[in-house]
């Protein structure tokens, strides 16, 4: 009896098994649909997709749309993927410049995962150049540059040493366009303005050699009269400069 319980229970595992591997064999063996055999033709072949509904054409544009965002993702990620500049990289990037006298290439050299360029636009970041553009002038300083302009003429670089903290430039700018005894301080004439028209328009923005043709009117009045009224009266165009400095 127990030889015939153990016989019928083999039978049924072997029956088990084989309806197992029939079904495994049945699912192996199921052909793909349409829309898994297109997308495996075009994903290996390259081919174009041949859609058999919309929702098939919807979903591989999804995909391919999904796929595209994440690429971009990945691009950008590289593209801001930079290793940040610490204290220790500029405390020797800053001995580097006197040592090699500000030639980057050599610099670079010492400056491991650095590049020339690099260095450069670091060393400019680390030490903005100071602006020497702006002097606040007092009225000792002004009496004094008329005396000088007096005694010695407009010879700018000369006067700016006797100053010791203004440039020629900046004397010359203040001479001209401030304490000049022969500045035209009247208002502006409609035969000035013309003036200034034509030989922009002609010539461009040329305020030393527009003044040269005023009487008293400096290279920098010419350009704020330009900018301040002419641009925008008879070229119909606002000024883009809400302050003038002169």
């Amino acid at each position: 009896m127990f030889s015939k319980i153990l016989s019928d229970s083999i039978c049924k595992d072997e029956v088990n098994l084989q309806q197992k591997i029939s079904s495994t064999l049945s699912v192996e063996m199921e052909p793909f649909s349409d829309f898994e055999s297109n997308f495996h033709l075009s994903f290996n072949t390259k081919e174009p997709l041949q859609f058999q509904d919309t929702e098939d054409q919807e979903m591989i544009f999804k995909i391919k749309e999904d796929d595209t965002s994440l690429q971009c993702q990945n691009q950008e990620l590289n593209k801001r993927k930079q290793k940040i500049w610490n204290d220790e990289e500029d405390s020797r990037l800053k001995f580097l410049y006197v040592e090699f006298l500000g030639k980057w290439n050599e610099i670079a050299k010492h400056m491991p995962q650095r590049n020339a360029s690099q260095c450069q636009q670091r060393w400019r970041r680390i030490n903005p150049p100071k602006d020497q553009s702006r002097h606040i002038w007092t009225q000792q300083e002004d009496d004094r540059l008329k005396q000088l302009v007096q005694d010695i003429g407009k010879q700018w670089m000369k006067i700016a040493k006797c100053f010791g903290n203004i440039t020629g430039k900046q004397a010359r700018d203040r001479y001209i366009n401030k304490l000049d005894q022969s500045i035209n301080k009247q208002p502006w004439t409609y035969e000035e303005d013309m003036f200034i028209l034509d030989q922009y328009i002609n010539n461009g923005p040329k305020w030393t050699k527009i003044s040269n043709h005023l009487n008293g009117r400096p290279e920098n009045h010419v350009k704020n009269r330009f900018y301040s009224y002419i641009k925008r009266k008879y070229l119909g165009e606002q000024n883009r400069y809400q302050i003038i400095y002169s």
